[in-house]
Order: C-alpha cells, then structure tokens, then sequence
C-alpha cells in the first residue's frame, strides 16, 4: 500500500469540491483532490443516453431512493460532479430560505455576506439568460403563464453560450455548459491542485479529534486496484449529499450525519398540442412559475424519445401510441419542497449505501395541487392533452380535469416520481441539537475536517442548490483559508 502526503485533502470534485480546491490552492495551499469517477473530454459529451449514463453517472443513473413511494434519483459520478449533467439552471439562495435557516438552525449566513461569493461564481460560469428567442416549448409555457395571470420568470443558467443541442444530461458536447470541469478545477488544477481520479475514499484514518488522513482506493487504467495510504493536515469531504454521510459514516462519525436526508420530489408530464414543437431537438424549457413557491415549482424537463417512453411507461397500453406524436409533445414538472423525512445508510453488505424518504403528507398535498396547476397551464396553453406520470391516471383533457387535483390527493402507491436535488444529509448551523457542523463546515468535535458540499444545505432550499453549494462553499474555504495559514 502506498502513502501520499498532502496539506489539504478535498474528496469530491464536483460543485462544492471543486470551489474549496479553486479557493485554497489558490491561496498557496498543496491540495489534493480525490474524484471516485473519471475524467472526461467534451469529445466524450453528448452521447447517447445509454453512454452518457454509464460514463457520467453514479449506478448509470439508477439510484434509487427507497420509502413507501420510490423515487428515482441521478447524481454525477465523474470529473465535475453533478454539474457535468444537469441543466445549469441558476438561483441564488432566497432570504427567506437564509432566514428559516437562521431561525431554525442557526446558520450564521446572510444575503449581503454571500452576495459576492454569488457573483463569483456566476462570472466564472457565466451565468446569463438565453438571449435569444425562447423555444417553442418556452413559447407556449410563457403563454400558459400568461393566460393564468401567474408569476413566471426566466431562470439564468449556467450556459452562457447554448446551442440548444438538448444534451446537457449527457454533457453538453458544445462546451458551452461549463461544468465543474471546463470551468472552476481547470484554474484550481493551474494553482497546483493536483487530482486523483478513480480514486474512491474508503475511510477518515481518525486521531482523537482530529483526521490525519484518508484510505482510498485507485482503479487503475488497466483495471488493477491499489490501495493507498494519503495524509493530510485537513480533510474536506465534498462527495454529495449521498456520498459524503457514507464516508463520515463508515469512519465512525455518526453524529447528526445521514440521519436528514432531503429532496425536492418531482413528477413530471408530457403534454400534447396540436402543432409541432419539436422539443427533443431543443434546450429544454426555460420558464419556471413562481406563483406557488416555495411549497410548488413548475417548469421544464429533458425530452427525448427515451424520456418520452419513460413517462408514458406507466400507461403504456393506452398511450403508447403517442410514441408517434413525439414532434407535438414537450415535457415539464411540479417540483414541491420536501417536508418529508429520510436518511442514508451503509447496508449491511456493500458499501455503496441506502438512501430512504418518506414523503410528507405536505409532500403529497403539494404534488396534487401542482398537478392541477400544471395541467391547467399547459391546456391554456394550448395543449390537447396532459399525461402525467402516474399509473392508471388517463390522460388530462379539460380544465375541469385538471383542477380536481388541487382538492384531492393522488394515490401515492401509483406514482412514478424522481428528482435531481438532494442535500442536507450533514446540516449545518450552531445548534448541536440539530446539526453536523457548525456554520462554516467544521465537523462538530473535531478540529480539522470539514463538509463542503450539498450535504451542508440545513434543509430543502426550494430552488435548484448549486449556487447556494458554490457561494457557500467558497465562503467557508475563504475562513478555512485563515484558519490553516
């Protein structure tokens, strides 16, 4: 087995992971930073989905999140992280959000303090609207919108220069979508970081209340693994909302970890109109309704044939047919702030972890009503037909269809639901009562490691979490940074 020295040790290359490298090897500091994937060129993005799935993802896109409703779940699994293959799309974290987590966990961080930690990141990924005229799935949600008199907006996105390739979750092949790898780790790499890829952590090499370093393990190109041996002064661990619990988990630091795991769940439809729209040959919709948030959000969802398939699986006798009318047809979402209660655990055997959430009754309650909502936009938008992904619910033709939905729950065992956000797995905050860190990361009783990731989100923020990771996590690095100098 072999042993490696380093200052500052960082596992995880994605959103929070590749900001904490950037900010300290930046800084004069020798960091390392273990990714458990590989690394990737643009020439690698943009494949089919299958490709796409089995060299981007973690589990080739099939993690599931257990609980009495099963949710699908993906997650990167390579050089950059989650930010490889989501859709950019880009907010910053809501006062109100900041405000509940002051008040409920005592997180010591406020709009004015992580404003330009916000600009920072949104110029080093150029972060910007479409500029351009909308999509037409864009086109007739706008006039959905309008037609209902609801608050709606376009979202910036991290993707100042898209093509509309309709690739982001495969990577987006123009480069014009700068993940973790095309933006933050190339200027982090040309500070002296050095990275690791195929390197999985297997456990934190613990001394009374400090970690001296990390046992991992590299699969090499050739397939032969090796065990090593890397010590560090600091350890960050910034391996995602999943990942991370485990790492602290199976090292025997339990406290307040993995034990709050949250989502934002998501259930989605495909609406049919009466003229073509083409959306699988086009970024995905770009609007969101702001209405009903924070409890509701409604948008935009990846379409292609798969994904089209997918969502009329669960009625497929009687709407596979509809298979044929892919150029009419556009896919969007309710996403609800979850309430419900979850965790990650280290099975038994294996150790590549259990997720389980169980929705809320709110949960439930939220996603019928955005249903009704939803469907109610997309018919006056235009749309014909609503189908949403539930089983043995036909498919929505009139309004008054739809706005049953906003009294009446859906039956939760007949629900296909999934998401893209997950965090909170080690909340941070100064009440121990409640959390795994204090507010700038530190692991509570111990004195050189941190968390830096999506782990650290207190609690569902309501919007998509990769610039509230990156401001906080170049937030936290710069006090670190203090900290070891």
């Amino acid at each position: 087995m072999a042993d490696r020295k380093t200052q500052v040790l960082i596992i995880g290359s994605g959103a929070g992971g590749a900001v904490t490298a950037h900010t300290l090897a930046g800084a004069g500091f020798d960091v390392t930073v273990l990714e458990e994937g590989a690394r990737h060129g643009v020439e690698d993005y943009g494949k089919n989905p299958l490709e796409g799935m089995r060299n981007l993802y973690r589990k080739r896109g099939m993690t599931p999140i257990l609980g009495m409703v099963p949710i699908g779940y993906v997650e990167g699994a390579c050089v950059g992280g989650s930010t490889e293959i989501n859709s950019g799309f880009w907010h910053r974290t809501p006062p109100s959000t900041l405000l509940r987590w002051k008040a409920q966990y005592d997180l010591d961080a406020t709009p004015e303090e992580l404003a330009p930690h916000f600009t920072w990141a949104e110029n080093m990924l150029g972060v910007s609207t479409y500029g351009r005229a909308l999509p037409k799935s864009s086109e007739v949600f706008a006039k959905g919108i309008a037609a209902m008199g609801w608050s709606g907006q376009e979202v910036p996105r991290a993707a100042s220069r898209c093509q509309s390739t309709n690739a982001c979750a495969s990577g987006c092949p123009t480069g014009a979508k700068p993940g973790m790898s095309r933006s933050v780790l190339p200027q982090a790499e040309q500070f002296g970081a050095k990275v690791l890829t195929r390197c999985r952590a297997h456990l934190l090499l613990k001394r009374g209340s400090r970690v001296s370093g990390v046992l991992a393990e590299i699969t090499h190109e050739d397939g032969q693994r090796e065990f090593v041996r890397i010590d560090a002064d600091c350890v960050i661990v910034c391996a995602g909302p999943t990942q991370t619990p485990l790492v602290l988990r199976r090292s025997g630091i339990r406290f307040h970890v993995g034990a709050t795991f949250q989502i934002h769940p998501m259930l989605k439809v495909v609406a049919r109109f009466p003229f073509e729209i083409d959306a699988h040959e086009s970024v995905l919709p770009l609007l969101q309704v702001k209405e009903f948030w924070p409890d509701i959000s409604l948008g935009g969802a990846f379409f292609s044939p798969g994904h089209l398939a997918m969502m009329l699986s669960d009625n497929w006798l009687e709407s596979r047919h509809h298979m044929r009318d892919i150029r009419r047809m556009a896919a969007y979402y309710v996403a609800v702030r979850g309430s419900g209660r979850g965790h990650v655990r280290t099975p038994t055997f294996g150790n590549q972890g259990m997720c389980v959430y169980e929705l809320s009754r709110n949960d439930l309650q939220f996603l019928a009503k955005g249903l009704g909502h939803l469907a109610t936009l997309l018919l006056a938008a235009g749309a014909e037909e609503v189908h949403p992904t539930v089983q043995g619910l036909g498919p929505i033709r009139t309004q008054v269809e739809a706005v049953r939905w906003l009294d009446e729950l859906l039956p939760a065992s007949k629900l296909s639901l999934t998401t893209v956000h997950a965090f909170s797995t080690c909340p941070a905050g100064e009440r121990r009562d409640r959390t795994a860190l204090d507010s700038f990361g530190r692991v509570h009783d111990f004195e050189n490691l941190y968390v830096n990731d999506a782990s650290m989100l207190p609690d569902s923020p309501g919007v998509n979490p990769q610039g509230s990771v990156m401001a906080l996590a170049r937030r936290n690095a710069l006090r670190l940074k203090e900290t070891l100098q």
